[in-house]
């Protein structure tokens, strides 16, 4: 009997290991099923945990030591309000060749969402008059007052060749990435824009474009990313024939913003995750330009 008791005790103590083994086997089995699961996961919702990853890496690229002012600014706000490009670099540029005085009066056309009327108030001290058509200036005016500077900042809504300002009234104009969208046409200087800038003012244009321009169509590289509207991306040259023809302007500055307009093009486009042809070449840059308003009336030379 006692035998046979110790052999009942050993065949149940077996049992007991199996099963403990079993169970053990079971979870690390549980353990792999929810790992390989978990990385299925992963691998089906890549683009979004790629996309976590990435963004904290847009908001990194967003800060550029070579835009120092441009550098104050919260990337998430940059990045929530853009419309096209990092539009405080281009200011930031675009202002290193143009003289901008504390009472200054500027008009910041084709302004968007105001970021730049924004940072051009903080920075230098002008008035703006934040002119756009497409943005509700309701929502300028509640970003310009989160911003504080609802006494130098003003949104205005107004159609590009329909501008309630008087003659002479701005000390500057300036235009960021805008003014190809409105103000291409021979006579538009002339009969909508000059006679706003005092004698003497500055006009400040930032635009993007070809280093020269097409001969004919663009490139075939290029060609299946470019839209026929966008030949109204011009280049440098253009613009300076299109102010100086006017008679109206002497343009005194203007490069492809000091050399560096490949790159900040190649850098936004990062940002876009635009890695086609159109934005990573040698061909498409920003460029900046200032002209100066001549002493003569709009209409003078007509006379």
């Amino acid at each position: 009997m006692p035998i046979k008791r110790e052999a009942a005790k050993f065949k149940s103590c077996r049992r007991w290991a199996a099963a403990f083994l079993n169970m053990t086997y079971s979870c690390q089995c549980l353990c792999d099923l929810i790992l390989v699961r978990v990385l299925w996961l992963v691998i089906k919702h890549k683009g979004a945990v790629t996309l976590l990853l990435e963004h904290e890496d847009k908001m990194k690229l967003l800060i550029d030591e070579e835009y120092p002012l441009a550098a104050k600014y919260d990337p998430e706000w940059i990045f929530e309000n853009k419309m096209g490009c990092q539009c405080l670099w281009l200011a930031e540029s675009l202002a290193r060749i143009m003289t901008l005085k504390p009472g200054m009066r500027v008009l910041d056309m084709g302004c968007g969402k105001a970021l730049t009327s924004i940072f051009l108030a903080k920075e230098f001290g002008v008035t703006v008059f934040a002119n756009d058509l497409w943005i509700n200036p309701d929502e300028n005016w509640e970003r310009i007052r989160q911003a504080g500077m609802e006494n130098l900042v003003f949104p205005i809504r107004a159609e590009a060749h329909a501008l309630p300002y008087a003659k002479n009234f701005f000390d500057a104009i300036i235009s960021i990435n805008s003014f190809q969208f409105f103000g291409t046409a021979d006579t538009y200087l002339a009969d909508e824009m000059a006679h706003l800038l005092r004698a003497d003012g500055e006009f400040g244009l930032v635009t993007w474009g070809p280093e020269k321009e097409f001969d004919g169509k663009v490139p075939d590289s290029m060609e299946q990313n470019w839209w026929p509207d966008f030949y109204y991306f011009h280049s440098l040259g253009w613009w300076r024939w299109h102010f100086e023809k006017t008679r109206l302007f002497e343009v005194v500055a203007g490069d492809d913003m000091d050399g560096d307009g490949v790159r900040i093009t190649r850098q936004w486009a990062k940002v876009m995750d635009k890695h086609d042809e159109l934005h990573n070449n040698q061909i498409m840059r920003w460029s900046r330009m200032v002209a100066r308003r001549n002493a003569a009336q709009a209409d003078d030379f007509r006379s």
